[in-house]
Order: structure tokens, then C-alpha cells, then sequence
């Protein structure tokens, strides 16, 4: 799937500004108590390696608030490709039912043939009109390459979905039906 072109490549904007902007402070402030805490007199010796410390975990909480910059979506002639935070999943025309945007979610997802969904924090509610029209895109190019047929579940969903409503009938009785199934057998013996 990673051989073809990119046809289209989805990023978020305002997370990735908004993560910037929030990194970039808190590695200033670390640098600036890293490099302040020396000429402390609170009673405590603060050495350089305390110093190096300090900047080195603001370098680090900042690379950890820069990973909500990550999310990426490309479309291929073949298929998707999400990365949503860590590591990129790749999904096929034929898996995908379709792209969707629940009311109230943050991003879109993906619902797939097998009754699943994955999230596709590349299109997120937070940009508007940009993630409209990336949802509107990946749709379209959804439409001109997923095979003509309507996917089916597969074998492995399907057994689940009849487990789980197996499951569902043979739960214990509440108490409410309990009464009710007893009131129902004494309606049933009057003549």
C-alpha cells in the first residue's frame, strides 16, 4: 500500500499549533529555573548536574506534548493510512464501510467490515471547516475506490455477534422480571 502516491495527506492544525506553542513554554521555563537554580540560597546546592536535570526533563515533557502533533492520515489508490499517535495501521478499501464523524466526537473514524472502528485523530472537530473538508475529500476518494460490493462481516464477527446475543438471554433474572414472570403464571392458572 506505501508504494502508490499519495493522493491526499490529512494533518491536524490547531492540536499541532496548540502542542507547539504549550512545548516551547514549558522548555523555556524549565531552561530558565534550570539555569536560575544556582544562584539560590534557600539552603540546598544545586549543582550543574542538577541544573542539566532539570533542562533535560523539560526537553523531555515537551517531546511528550509535541506527540499530539503527530496524528496523519494518507489516502492511496489502495487503501488508508492512520497513524494516530504511534506507529501508522493500514487499512484496505475493501475493510472500510465508511469514514464518519459522530456527533460530539473529537476526530473521525473509520468503520470498518468487521463491526469495528479506529479513530482517525488526523481529522479532528477542532479545526472545523479544514476537517470538514478533509472529511469531505477522503469520502469522495472513499467512493471512487472501494469495491463496488458493500464489504461483509467477517466469519469471526458474525460469531461474535451471535455469541454476544446468546450471552444477552441467558443473563440472571432482575428482580422486577422475576415479579413479573410470577404474576404472569398466576394470571396463566385462572380459569
Amino acid at each position: 500500500m506505501t508504494d502508490d502516491s499519495v493522493l491526499l495527506l490529512v494533518r491536524p492544525r490547531r492540536i499541532a499549533i496548540y502542542a507547539g506553542i504549550a512545548s516551547a513554554l514549558v522548555l523555556a521555563t524549565m531552561v530558565v529555573i534550570g539555569l536560575l537554580l544556582r544562584g539560590t540560597s534557600a539552603g540546598v546546592q544545586f549543582r550543574v548536574s542538577d541544573q542539566i536535570g532539570l533542562i533535560g526533563v523539560g526537553v523531555l515533557m515537551a517531546a511528550i506534548i509535541m506527540t499530539a502533533a503527530r496524528p496523519r492520515l494518507r489516502v492511496f489508490a489502495t487503501g488508508l493510512g492512520v497513524r494516530n499517535v504511534f506507529g501508522e495501521k493500514l487499512f484496505p478499501w475493501e475493510g472500510i464501510v465508511r469514514v464518519a464523524f459522530p456527533e460530539g466526537s473529537p476526530w473521525a473514524q473509520l468503520i470498518l467490515a468487521d463491526d469495528d472502528t479506529y479513530m482517525v485523530m488526523a481529522i479532528q472537530a477542532m479545526d472545523r471547516q479544514r476537517a470538514v473538508n478533509a472529511l469531505r475529500e477522503v469520502r469522495a476518494l472513499h467512493e471512487k475506490y472501494r469495491p463496488p460490493q458493500p464489504p461483509t462481516p467477517s466469519p469471526e464477527a458474525l460469531a461474535a455477534r451471535e455469541a454476544s446475543a446468546r450471552e444477552e438471554y441467558r443473563r440472571p433474572l432482575g428482580r422486577l422480571e422475576i415479579i413479573d414472570q410470577e404474576k404472569a403464571a398466576k394470571r396463566a392458572k385462572r380459569p
